[in-house]
């Protein structure tokens, strides 16, 4: 029977057919140990307050420290990290994880670790994925149709005058296009004709910038599926890439990561070369292979 009102009523669920009741607490007894709490609080701050400040000399010991720790765990094997995980068994469980989700949010992406040494320029350059995560919006422009039979497969839409034409009376929208390239013979039509279309948002084709080429496909080959990559953070940073969607096969993502490992790996020889002192290079340290919900797993990347 509960007869004192100030007691907390007995907390009861049903389990496996049985009732079971949870110890009862009073209202006194909860306020006697939240002042307790707040007076072992009050204690500690107190011991704590008295201690002195860390000098300078003994701060830069324990970053040396940290910073010793930290790339004598970067140069170990990937696989003594208890979640070290093979790149196939990683797909897996990603997908698995990502049952459900919208198609536009299941991203694949590899983590870096990069010990960085001061002064040392951050890891950056560009990849050339094997496998684009979303389709390129590009244009080709030429009067040779081999060559527009060539570069077809990489391109929304490709032609000559015909295709102009297309864009002229809006059947092609200039708001669908990221980039166009062309061939020398027919480039000062397009300026002439759409100059002032694709010349505003900066994707006429030009010999300057590079978008004009007698070996179309090579150009545009050059240019498809690159993406951008920077370290992020001070001494102890990151590279973060996306390397695909969970609708890419095994096969196709693991291109990617090779590429994606090519181009960083291309980014520390030439650190290494533009550094001062042999030793002032970025060590890359633990990688991880996630997605948009999934965990970070390890996996054999250096």
């Amino acid at each position: 029977m509960l007869r004192n009102s100030t007691l907390l009523r007995t907390v009861i669920k049903q389990s496996s057919g049985k009732l079971l009741a949870f110890p009862i607490v009073s209202k006194s007894l909860l306020s006697t140990t939240a002042l307790r709490s707040a007076q072992l609080e009050e204690n500690l701050e107190e011991s704590i307050a008295p201690v002195s400040k860390l000098t300078k000399d003994q701060l830069k010991r324990r970053e040396l420290k940290r910073k010793v720790k930290h790339k004598i765990q970067a140069r170990l094997p990937a696989h003594v990290d208890p979640l070290y995980v093979s790149v196939p068994n990683a797909l897996r469980i990603i997908r698995a994880l990502e049952v459900g989700q919208p198609e536009s949010q299941q991203t694949i992406t590899v983590t870096m670790q990069v010990i960085n040494e001061k002064g040392v320029n951050p890891l950056n350059g560009d990849i050339q994925l094997p496998h684009p995560l979303k389709a390129s919006k590009i244009v080709a422009f030429s009067n040779d149709p081999t060559t527009l039979e060539k570069v077809a497969p990489l391109c929304m839409a490709v032609g000559g005058q015909d295709l102009i034409d297309k864009i002229i009376k809006g059947e092609l929208p200039i708001t669908e296009i990221d980039s166009s390239f062309a061939t020398p013979d027919i480039a000062p039509k397009l300026s002439q004709q759409l100059g002032k279309l694709l010349g505003r948002r900066g994707i006429l084709p030009n010999a300057k910038k590079g978008t004009v080429a007698e070996d179309l496909l090579q150009l545009i080959q050059s240019n498809v599926g690159k993406i951008p990559f920077r370290q992020r953070g001070g001494e102890i940073a990151s590279v973060n890439i996306s390397v695909g969607k969970c609708t890419m096969s095994d096969h196709e993502i693991l291109e990617n990561i090779i590429a994606a490992r090519t181009a960083v790996m291309e980014a520390v020889k030439t650190q290494k070369n533009k550094a001062a002192k042999k030793h002032q290079v970025s060590i890359l340290g633990r990688t991880t292979l996630t997605s948009t919900h999934g965990p970070g797993l390890v996996i054999d990347f250096v």
